[in-house]
Order: C-alpha cells, then sequence, then structure tokens
C-alpha cells in the first residue's frame, strides 16, 4: 500500500474553521503510525494540494463541513458521496475545499481514493484563533475518527502522548523569533 495522506484544512484565523489544521497537528505530534502516514497542515494550501494528493494513494481530509446539522456532529464522506456534493455547499474560508481537489483531481484524471472527515463549525466567521467549547469537546473524537479510518486502511496508530487544544492553538500562534 503506498503511505496514506492525512491532510488537514482550514483557516486558524477563523475560528472552528481551523479544526482540520488542529487536528493534523495533534495526529502528527501524539501519534506513531505502522505503516507511515503522511499527515500535512494543509491549511490554506489551496491547489497546491494538488502535488501532494496526486500521488496515487488513499487520502483522508479533516476540514470543517458547513451544513445545517448541529455544531459538533461528525461526517465521513468518501469518493461515491463527494462526487455527488454540489454547488449548494456552502463556501469555507479557504481558497479550496476538499470537494473542489476531488472533482478537479477526476477531472484531471487522477481520481481519488478520499474520505473527507468533516465537523459542523459553531463559528466559522469571528475572526479569532481558537475552537469553540462545542467543537473543543468534540476534538477527541474528530481525531479518533480519522484514526479510525486509518484502520481500515491497515495502519495501527499508537497515541505517545496526550495534547489539548489550547497547547495546539498556542504553538502555531507563537510569533517565529
Amino acid at each position: 500500500m503506498t503511505e496514506p495522506l492525512v491532510v488537514g484544512m482550514g483557516n486558524i484565523l477563523y475560528r472552528d474553521e481551523g479544526i482540520g489544521v488542529y487536528a493534523a497537528k495533534c495526529l502528527a505530534a501524539c501519534f506513531e503510525f505502522e505503516p507511515a502516514v503522511e499527515v500535512v497542515d494543509g491549511g490554506l494550501a489551496g491547489f497546491g494540494l494538488m502535488e501532494l494528493i496526486g500521488e496515487s494513494r488513499p487520502v483522508i481530509v479533516m476540514d470543517a463541513v458547513a451544513t445545517e446539522a448541529d455544531p459538533g456532529s461528525i461526517y465521513r464522506l468518501d469518493s461515491r458521496i463527494l462526487g455527488d456534493l454540489g454547488p449548494n455547499m456552502r463556501p469555507t474560508a479557504h481558497e479550496v475545499d476538499p470537494v473542489h481537489l476531488f472533482k478537479l483531481a477526476a477531472g484531471l484524471g487522477t481520481p481519488l481514493d478520499m474520505v473527507l472527515i468533516g465537523i459542523v463549525p459553531s463559528d466559522a466567521f469571528s475572526f479569532e484563533l481558537g475552537l469553540t467549547p462545542e467543537l473543543e469537546r468534540r476534538f477527541q473524537e474528530f481525531v479518533m475518527t480519522a484514526v479510525g479510518e486509518l484502520s481500515r486502511l491497515g495502519v495501527k496508530a499508537t497515541q505517545v502522548r496526550d495534547i489539548e487544544v489550547a497547547e495546539i492553538v498556542r504553538s502555531l500562534s507563537e510569533v517565529p523569533r
């Protein structure tokens, strides 16, 4: 099996919109994977992600998904479902969302083996770092949903440390000297 890729997408400047980035940072810092897994902060990389996902390997994307469901609701959307999603999805605060990447890859002749692990945000519009209490309470479950998806791919994940969301937010907001 080709090394799976986990991409955390989102914009950390808009509260819950950054949860995918926070989750990717948590996975990279807290777990060891056998066989190896590449975990990347896709943040605002937009179409630049095509270089990573176009390598014919399983892709798990973690992101906020804007729907009418209750905040904190977690969804698993696989390739069959992603292909049917259309323009009625609400826009996100990043250049390109996972559905656009999925459809672009298919249009370019590189269909993706992609799963979107999405969580409904409570507030994705306030200009503020960190998560709302609703999503902070669901954060570990969101991360463990991705771990479960990796397990379905035959990857063993061993948790080697715990980390609080606040620590991840601090690490991303510190200015390098």
